[in-house]
Order: C-alpha cells, then sequence, then structure tokens
C-alpha cells in the first residue's frame, strides 16, 4: 500500500486543526480524516460514524500498526508541509 497523494483542507473546529483525503495507490481515496490536537501534539483520526446501536465505528482504519505508522506520519507532514508554506 502507498499514499499517493494527500490532500488537506485547514478547519478551526476545537480540537481539529484540518481534514484530510488520502488516496491508496492511485486507486483507492479515503476522505474524511482528522487532524487534530491532542495533549501529546498533532495526531489523526479516521473517518467514523456512529451506528444505529452504540458506540462508534470506523468506517476506514488501517488494520496494523505499521499501516496506522505510517498514515499518521504521512498525512501529519502534509499538515506540517501546508502550515509551513502559508507562514
Amino acid at each position: 500500500m502507498q499514499i499517493t497523494d494527500v490532500q488537506i483542507t485547514r478547519v478551526q473546529l476545537d480540537k481539529i486543526k484540518a481534514i484530510a483525503s488520502i488516496t491508496l495507490d492511485d486507486a483507492l481515496i479515503i476522505n474524511g480524516i482528522k487532524v487534530i490536537e491532542g495533549p501529546e501534539g498533532l495526531a489523526v483520526e479516521m473517518p467514523r460514524r456512529k451506528p444505529f446501536t452504540e458506540g462508534i465505528r470506523y468506517t476506514a482504519h488501517p488494520t496494523n500498526k505499521e499501516a496506522w505508522e505510517y498514515v499518521t506520519q504521512t498525512v501529519i507532514k502534509a499538515f506540517r508541509k501546508m502550515e509551513y508554506i502559508e507562514v
């Protein structure tokens, strides 16, 4: 799996700093990834929805630690690059 594109849209909604979309292998787009300011710095939250039953269900998410770290690092790097360019 390779992230071939990252699109970042800046927002200011409490702790949410941006919404990202990633393209995987030029074939699949995942929208609604949040860049949030957490207690330990920037973090990524995958898209989710509230099902008819209790709890929260992620609509797309990495299935292992390596993929999670890859997505997180790539999205945060793109966000920081966007911040640097805007300054």
